[in-house]
């Protein structure tokens, strides 16, 4: 049972840029199918289905969950079905704070990336926004979690693993 749930979706501007890219794909392939003459075959409607699950799985993964509960922290890309997932034992944070960071300079961008924070290798798991949580770990790693609502994320983190949070 969760503590603490936050869904994210990615800006609309990019499933719009996704939804024209996966149109204009299918477009582009119909206009040449019709002006080649070619038709019929066996296996024409193979780039079809290739391209419709490669549109279906892109627009499943813009979408990330975040969600606390008393033993773990658990961030998950993908609506429909998860296509990653990192778990992360409250007994293993050493570190947590609410922070902004830079996305593009930072991490490269949006989604599951590394690059580095205060000029230390760490993972980042972000969907928009400049905002996340900060967790040293005891492994060493660091690792950034986007959130709209940072403060509550760390708050809900810190108290269940009986750290203190600085927001």
């Amino acid at each position: 049972m969760p503590v603490f749930r936050e869904e994210q979706r990615y800006p609309r501007w990019v499933y719009l840029l996704a939804a024209a890219a996966f149109f204009g794909a299918l477009f582009a392939e119909a206009v040449e199918t019709l002006s080649s003459g070619r038709g019929g075959g066996p296996y024409e409607w193979i780039p079809g289905v290739l391209g419709a699950t490669a549109g279906m799985l892109i627009l499943n993964l813009l979408f990330m969950a975040t969600e606390v509960t008393r033993t773990e922290l658990v961030v998950t890309m993908g609506r429909f079905f998860p296509l990653y997932r990192r778990r992360v034992a409250l007994a293993d944070i050493l570190e947590v704070r609410a922070v902004t960071y830079r996305p593009l300079r930072d991490a490269g961008g949006w989604g599951i990336r590394w690059g580095r924070f205060e000029g230390i290798r760490c993972a980042f798991l972000n969907a928009r926004g400049d905002r996340g949580v900060f967790l040293d770990l005891r492994n060493g790693k660091r690792l950034i979690i986007g959130s709209q609502n940072a403060e509550a994320l760390a708050e809900a983190v810190s108290r269940e693993a009986g750290l203190s949070a600085q927001v």
